[in-house]
C-alpha cells in the first residue's frame, strides 16, 4: 500500500483506519483512494455559521483534579492568560490569570457539561469539558434482584379502540396488564419521527429524525381536544369513518397510508379547533403549548417546516431511497439561505404551528404513559430504542447538513455471512463537527429519547467507537473504519442516562472491539444477550453463564419468532423471495436444525424436559409446552434483565422485518393476530406470565 506520511497523518488524526482485521483475523488494508476520499469529507467544515463553537473538547470523570493540555490549543506564544470556567447556566465557577503555561490546573467538579473559556492576546478559545459520572444510571434494586417485561412492536397491536394501529391506548393497557403480571418494563420500537408525507416509508430505524416524536401513536380520543369538540366526535361517530376504522382493525398489516390520512384528518379538526376555543382549558393548554415551542426553539420550527416542504413536493410523487425527504425535493429549498428560511417560515407559520403542536401532543401522552408506569409500580417503565441514525433525506440531516457526511454511507465490512457486506444508507455525523459544536445535537437527542423512557437500547453501540463509511456510489467493500470521540460520546451518554434515571442496553451482537468491552464495562452499560446467537459446541449456556449486566432475549425485531424459528418459516421466505438459494439456503437450514437440538439437549441436561425426553429437532414442531420450557429456561438466567417477546407468548409465525428486503415483504407492519383484550383474558398465558414472574424473583 503506497500512502505518503502527510496522508497517513492527516488519517490519523481524522480517525480514518488505514487497516482493520476482519472477522477471521486476516489484516486489510484501506484503499489510498478512500482514504483520500475520507481525508477531505471529514474536514472540519469552513464557515459553518455555528454560534457556539469549540476549539477543544475534554472529557473527564467527577471528583478527579483535571489537568488541562494546553498546547491543544493554537495559543499564541507568550502571551499572559486569563481564563474562567462556566456552568451550563453561564455562570463564572473559577477566573484567575497566569502567565504562559503548557498546562492548566483545574479543581475537581461535579458531573455535568462545562465551558472553559482562555483569553490570550484579544482571542478567545472555547473548550468544552465533559465531567462524566463513575456509570451510567443504575437502578437500586437490579443490584440485588431481576426483573422482566414485555417486548413489542408498538404498531403490531390489535385491539377494539385504536385505528388499525397500535397506539398510546394500547401501549398503557398493556403497561396497566403486564405491571399486574409483576412485569417491570414494556419494550417498543423507535418512536422517531418518520416521513408524514409518505407513511408507507415505515421503517422506524430509517427515520426522518432520531429526536422527535411519530405522532402516528398519538391516542387521539384521549386529547383534552376530542373530548370538548362536539364536531370531531360526530365526525367519528359517523358510520363511513367507523367502518375506516373497523375495516383497518382487521387487517393483518397495517396500512401506513390510510391511517396516517385519518389521523391527520381528525389532528387537524382538532388543531382549528384548538385555536378558535374560549373553553379555559383549552386556553390553558393554548398557554402550555406556546410555552413548549418557545423552549425547544428553532429546531422545532424547522421540524415543522421540513414537514410542510415535504408535504408539498411529495404530494404526488412515491419516494426511493435517492428521493425521500428533502433529496426529492427543488434545488432552492434543498439548501436554504437564511433570508429565504425566514421567508417560509412566515408565509407556513401556521402549517408549522400544527406539526409543532403535533410533537407536543405526543410528548404530553407519552409523559402521562410514564406517570403510569410509575402509578402501577412498574419500576423501571417503558424502554425505548434508539437508531444508528437518521436517513439521509431526513429532517435531522436537513436542518444541520454541516453536522453530516451527506456523501457517504453507514454499513458493515464483508463477512461470511455477508460477503459482500452492508450498506445501511444512513448518513454518519462528521466527528470534527460534532467536537466543533460541543455536541449539542446528541446531547438534545439523548435527551429526548430519556425523558420518557426508563430504559434505553442504543442500536449498534459499537457506532459510539467506529463505524465502517463506505464512499458515495461505492460497494461496502469499498469502507473504511472511522474512529468517532468514543469516551466523549460515553461520557454524555453517562451524563443523560443519570440525569433521567435511565438504564442503557448496548447492542453488542457481532464482533465488537475490546476497548469497547471495556468502556462499556467500565460504565455498566448492560450489555444484549439473544438466545438465538448463544449456541457454542452444539450447547446453550447454563442459566448461571448468562451475563449478568445484560438484557437477554430470545429474539429481536430483525429475526423471526420462536415459532417462526422452529418452523423455518423465515427461511422458507428468503426462499420465495429468491434472496437465499442453493448451498448457501442449505446450509442454513442444516444450521437451524443444529441450533435447535442443542437447544433440546440443553433443555434435557438442565433438566426442563423429563429424562426420558426423546426429542429430534428434525420432526418435531413447537408445541405449548417446549415454547414454556424455553421461556422457563431464559427466565432462569442469571441476566438482570430479560424481555418476552408478545408474539413468541401467542405462538405466532411472524418476521416483523426481514433482512435484505425493502418492497418484496411487508417489513414493519405485520400485527399480532390476537388482540390484547383477548390476550390479557387468555387463563393459559395468565398461567405464562405467572411461570416467568415466578422464575424471575426466585
Amino acid at each position: 500500500m503506497q500512502m505518503s506520511s502527510s496522508q497517513k497523518q492527516s488519517a490519523e488524526q481524522l480517525g480514518i483506519s488505514l487497516s482493520h482485521y476482519d472477522i477471521d483475523g486476516h489484516l486489510i488494508y484501506a484503499s489510498p483512494t478512500t482514504i483520500d476520499y475520507f481525508i477531505e469529507q471529514l474536514q472540519f467544515p469552513p464557515n459553518t455559521g455555528q454560534e457556539q463553537v469549540f476549539h477543544d473538547v475534554v472529557s473527564a470523570f467527577e471528583n478527579e483534579p483535571i489537568q488541562y493540555d494546553l498546547t491543544q490549543l493554537s495559543l499564541p506564544p507568550n502571551a499572559s492568560l486569563r481564563y474562567q470556567l462556566l456552568n451550563e447556566q453561564n455562570q463564572v465557577l473559577f477566573e484567575d490569570t497566569i502567565p504562559f503555561s503548557v498546562s492548566l490546573s483545574l479543581p475537581a467538579l461535579s458531573f455535568g457539561y462545562y465551558r472553559l473559556e482562555v483569553f490570550a492576546a484579544q482571542q478567545v478559545f472555547a473548550v468544552q469539558l465533559l465531567i462524566a459520572p463513575r456509570t451510567a444510571y443504575q437502578p437500586p434494586f437490579l443490584e440485588q434482584q431481576k426483573a422482566w417485561g414485555i417486548n413489542v412492536q408498538l404498531y403490531s397491536l390489535r385491539s377494539q379502540h385504536n385505528w388499525g394501529i397500535g397506539d398510546f391506548a394500547d401501549l398503557a393497557y398493556l403497561i396497566e396488564q403486564s405491571a399486574a403480571q409483576g412485569a417491570d418494563f414494556v419494550g417498543i420500537n423507535p418512536l422517531h419521527l418518520l416521513y408524514p408525507s409518505v407513511p408507507e416509508w415505515a421503517s422506524p430505524y430509517s427515520s426522518s429524525s432520531r429526536r422527535w416524536l411519530n405522532f402516528i401513536y398519538l391516542d387521539i380520543t384521549a386529547l383534552p381536544e376530542f373530548k370538548l369538540a362536539r364536531s370531531v366526535q360526530n365526525w367519528f361517530k359517523s358510520s363511513d369513518i367507523a367502518n375506516q376504522i373497523q375495516a383497518l382493525r382487521e387487517q393483518d398489516a397495517v396500512n401506513y397510508s390510510a391511517v396516517t390520512a385519518l389521523k391527520l384528518n381528525a389532528l387537524e379538526q382538532l388543531f382549528a379547533f384548538s385555536q378558535r376555543s374560549k373553553s379555559a382549558a383549552i386556553v390553558k393548554r393554548r398557554d402550555a403549548f406556546s410555552a413548549y415551542q418557545k423552549e425547544q426553539g428553532e429546531a422545532l420550527v424547522l421540524q415543522g417546516l421540513f414537514n410542510v416542504l415535504d408535504k408539498i413536493e411529495h404530494a404526488d410523487q412515491q419516494a426511493s431511497e435517492n428521493t425521500i425527504g428533502w433529496l426529492g425535493w427543488r434545488e432552492e429549498w434543498q439548501h436554504l439561505t437564511e433570508k429565504k428560511r425566514k421567508a417560509l417560515i412566515k408565509q407556513y407559520k401556521a402549517e408549522i404551528d400544527f406539526f409543532a403542536w403535533l410533537q407536543w401532543l405526543t410528548e404530553q401522552q407519552l409523559n402521562e404513559l410514564k406517570l403510569l408506569c410509575q402509578k402501577v409500580g412498574m419500576r423501571l417503565g417503558i424502554y425505548g430504542d434508539l437508531a444508528v441514525n437518521s436517513s439521509r433525506g431526513s429532517v435531522d440531516v436537513w436542518s444541520q447538513p454541516s453536522l453530516y457526511c451527506v456523501n457517504a454511507s453507514v454499513g458493515a465490512p464483508p463477512d461470511p455471512l455477508g460477503p459482500v457486506g452492508q450498506n445501511w444508507n444512513l448518513p454518519p455525523y462528521n466527528p470534527s463537527q460534532l467536537k466543533a459544536t460541543g455536541f449539542a445535537a446528541v446531547v438534545a437527542m439523548l435527551r429526548a429519547n430519556m425523558r420518557h423512557f426508563g430504559v434505553l437500547r442504543i442500536d449498534h453501540v459499537t457506532g459510539l467507537f467506529r463505524l465502517w463509511l463506505i464512499p458515495e456510489g461505492k460497494t461496502a467493500a469499498d469502507g473504511v473504519y472511522v474512529h468517532y470521540p468514543f469516551n466523549e460520546l460515553m461520557a454524555i451518554l453517562a451524563i443523560e442516562s443519570q440525569r433521567n434515571q435511565c438504564l442503557i442496553i448496548g447492542e453488542d451482537l457481532g464482533t465488537v472491539a475490546d476497548e469497547v468491552r471495556w468502556k462499556l464495562n467500565e460504565f455498566r452499560i448492560f450489555s444484549y444477550f439473544v438466545l438465538y446467537f448463544a449456541q457454542r459446541n452444539r450447547q446453550y449456556p447454563y442459566v448461571n453463564e448468562f451475563p449478568r449486566n445484560a438484557f437477554a432475549t430470545i429474539g429481536t425485531h430483525d429475526v423471526p419468532s420462536l415459532q417462526s424459528f422452529w418452523h423455518c418459516r423465515d427461511l422458507a421466505l428468503f426462499d420465495e423471495l429468491n434472496i437465499l438459494k442453493g448451498d448457501v439456503l442449505a446450509q442454513k437450514y442444516e444450521q437451524r436444525v443444529i441450533d435447535k437440538q442443542a437447544l433440546l439437549d440443553s433443555l434435557h441436561r438442565d433438566g426442563y424436559l423429563p429424562p426420558d425426553y426423546q426429542g429430534d429437532a428434525l420432526t418435531m414442531a413447537m408445541h405449548d409446552n417446549l415454547n414454556r420450557q424455553i421461556h422457563r429456561y431464559l427466565a432462569n438466567s442469571q441476566s438482570a434483565l430479560i424481555g418476552i417477546q408478545l408474539e413468541n407468548l401467542t405462538a405466532q409465525e411472524i418476521s416483523f422485518n426481514l433482512p435484505g428486503t425493502s418492497t418484496e415483504y411487508p417489513n414493519w407492519q405485520k400485527k399480532i393476530k390476537q388482540s390484547l383484550e383477548f390476550i390479557f383474558n387468555d387463563e393459559n398465558l395468565i398461567t405464562f406470565f405467572a411461570q416467568i414472574n415466578q422464575a424471575r424473583k426466585a
